[in-house]
């Protein structure tokens, strides 16, 4: 990296942080002064947060307050004042040692805790900040979501992720209220990620959380790393069973998340495995439609299939299905912005009664097809067409699938 490069990594590092500061004292400082003031007030003691206690130069409060300290040396309020009159007249060793021992003397305190961290990230050890306001976190429920901006930041600036790690590998209660706010408003996706990554592998990954975080890498196209993801996130013998269809034999229960069969919730339809009748094993893929108008298709799974040839199999069945159309299943390159997504390929219809029946058909991935979407659809009932049916139709009845598979062919 040249000398330029680093030195804008290292500008770019510094603002991260001075932002992380400003935004804790933003955060901590209301609750701070409004706590410590009705503490202080009801000791009898004078408003220590006032002007005349911060006054750079003013040796008055200092010696009050030590004087203070002199008297009673557990009064961890009086530590917590000399230690804001110290920082002010520039003694940062002297401030540090007072909001040490202050913690120690009252370690549960959220005035001590909160005036600490922020005394420890204007003093620059971002590190002692972010661990003490993880006692914060622990002891003090209601100041959880005040903190959650300032982690959030502070995972941004990515130079504190083994602290991340290690709080993600403990898998306090509070983490998924942390995770699901870092996840809507986080920048730095990638730092994101690799939490994400320690707790996959520790076993504690909750589906809210892997939900959040590869919805959020599709959206902003980073296939491959929502894909990682996924996949990570999986327990062991799911992970066994993933190929160029996730449960296609439909012997897992549907997820409706990442790479798995995604379930779209409609009045009127309702898809579920269940042994069928004629299908091997535990389960098959049944849709039953209630007098339903198409709005659109029920169950989908988004594939990532490399360049090549292809072949397309598995089994269906109607059962007094109901409709002019019929369904069909289509696989399309997922381009983005296209009116009319690509056909790689599509089964015959399904339609009215009819018993197990299988198809194959051939297809083609293209290079410039990263990603596919598998989907049932209306069949379009002209011969040939390249675009499901996109005319009103209303269902009635059920299809059933089982034994999807995807065989690459060179």
């Amino acid at each position: 990296m040249s000398d330029a490069a680093t030195r804008d990594v290292s500008s770019a590092g510094a603002r991260a942080w001075i932002g992380v500061a400003v935004l804790v004292a933003l955060v901590l400082a209301w609750r701070a002064i409004v706590a410590a003031n009705e503490a202080w007030r009801e000791g009898g003691r004078a408003i220590v947060l006032g002007r005349d206690t911060t006054a750079a130069g003013d040796a008055a409060p200092e010696a009050r307050w030590r004087a203070q300290v002199e008297r009673n040396p557990t009064d961890f309020v009086a530590l917590v004042a000399l230690a804001r009159v110290l920082e002010a007249n520039g003694d940062a060793a002297g401030a540090r040692a007072a909001f040490d021992r202050a913690m120690r003397l009252a370690p549960a305190d959220r005035v001590v805790l909160t005036e600490g961290a922020a005394f420890h990230m204007r003093a620059g050890d971002a590190a002692r900040a972010l661990e003490i306001l993880r006692r914060v976190a622990d002891l003090h429920p209601d100041a959880r979501a005040a903190l959650w901006p300032v982690f959030a930041a502070a995972l941004d600036g990515g130079r504190h992720e083994d602290f991340f790690a290690g709080v993600a590998r403990e898998d306090p209660a509070w983490w998924p209220s942390l995770f699901a706010h870092a996840c809507a408003e986080a920048t730095n996706v990638d730092a994101l990620q690799r939490v994400f990554a320690v707790r996959a592998s520790a076993g504690t990954v909750r589906p809210d959380e892997r939900r959040c975080l590869i919805g959020r890498l599709q959206r902003e196209g980073r296939w491959a790393n929502a894909h990682q993801a996924w996949l990570n996130s999986l327990p062991p013998a799911d992970r066994r069973r993933v190929g160029n269809v996730y449960n296609g034999d439909f012997e897992l229960p549907i997820s409706s998340l990442g790479f798995d069969w995604i379930v779209e919730r409609q009045d009127g339809v309702v898809v579920d495995v269940r042994p069928g009748p004629g299908a091997p094993g535990r389960g098959a893929l049944r849709v039953e439609l209630l007098n339903k108008r198409w709005s659109g298709p029920p169950v989908q799974q988004t594939l990532m299939l490399v360049p090549g040839r292809y072949r397309f199999e598995g089994r269906g069945r109607a059962d007094r299905l109901d409709s002019w159309l019929g369904l069909q299943w289509g696989l399309y390159c997922l381009d983005a912005g296209d009116a009319t997504p690509r056909q790689l390929a599509r089964t015959s219809r399904f339609l009215g009664t009819s018993d197990w029946t299988e198809w194959a058909e051939a297809f083609t991935v293209p290079r410039d097809c990263p990603v596919q979407r598998l989907r049932l659809e209306l069949a379009n009932p002209r011969e040939g067409a390249a675009a499901p049916g996109n005319v009103a139709a209303r269902l009635t009845g059920n299809v059933w699938f089982d034994d999807f598979l995807i065989r690459g062919l060179d």
